[in-house]
Parts: structure tokens; C-alpha cells; sequence
């Protein structure tokens, strides 16, 4: 289901001046919070994000949260100066030496999966793969 209003509309119930209510849950929860609050139905989309207007992500008071857009939530985070680049959060979360170690593995992804490339294959797994190819190929022609 796609969000019909603009940002404006799907905002203008927000009252920043009440106080955050932090009372535990998740996004599951404070999506049906939020429905309940609008009367709406909740969105299950992977396009809609429950997004926090006061940048608190523990509150659970529907006059703070909104439907938005995956862009909105982005806008929101680099508003409240909290918004991190994926080399960010890769440190903030493993460090930065693990970090440097991980974009050393991720650095050449033409190679993944050349492990076998260039190994000899028996003549029974030359005829396994050749059969396969024939089955993929006669199922798309069905």
C-alpha cells in the first residue's frame, strides 16, 4: 500500500510540545499505537517507515510518529544530526580496525565466488552440470 499524502499531511497531527513517552516495545508495537491513533490500517509495506519526529527511538507517543518514506526517516536522522554513513556505523559498531578488516574482504567482489574457477571437474560432475543446463533450458521453454 503506498502513502497517498504528502509529507505535510501525513504530519500534521504531530505535537512536538507534548512529551516523549518511553515505555519499552518495538516498531511492530508502535506501528499499531500509531494506526489506532489515526484510524488508519498499519502499512506493511518495506516502502513505509514509523518515523520518530522528535528523534527519540524509544518513544511510543503517537503524536511524535508519522508514516513516512525511507527518504524521510533519512531527512529526519541528518535534521537531528544523527544520521551515520554505512563506514560510520561499521566503526561505531565493530571498530575501526575490524571495520578496515571487512573493507579489505568486501574490496575486490569480481573474485567472489572464483574459488573452483579453473579446477578440473571429474567427467561425472561434467555430466551433472551439462544435465542441469538441460533441465534449466527445457523448463523455460515449458
Amino acid at each position: 500500500m503506498c502513502l497517498p499524502e504528502t509529507r505535510k499531511e501525513r504530519r500534521a497531527h504531530l505535537n512536538l510540545e507534548s512529551n516523549c513517552i518511553e515505555r519499552g516495545g518495538n516498531s511492530t508495537m508502535f506501528r499499531g499505537i500509531l494506526a489506532v491513533h489515526l484510524g488508519t490500517e498499519i502499512f506493511e509495506a518495506k516502502k513505509v517507515c514509523l518515523c520518530h519526529a522528535c528523534h527519540n527511538p524509544n518513544c511510543s507517543n503517537p503524536e511524535h510518529l508519522y508514516w513516512g518514506t525511507y527518504q524521510d526517516n533519512i531527512q529526519d536522522q541528518k535534521d537531528n544530526g544523527t544520521w551515520q554513513n554505512i563506514w560510520e556505523r561499521r566503526v561505531a559498531k565493530h571498530g575501526l580496525e575490524e571495520a578496515k578488516k571487512q573493507n579489505a574482504r568486501n574490496a575486490n567482489p569480481s573474485k567472489a565466488g572464483a574459488g573452483n574457477k579453473g579446477k578440473k571437474k571429474s567427467l561425472e560432475h561434467r555430466k551433472k552440470i551439462a544435465e542441469a543446463i538441460k533441465r534449466k533450458y527445457n523448463n523455460n521453454l515449458k
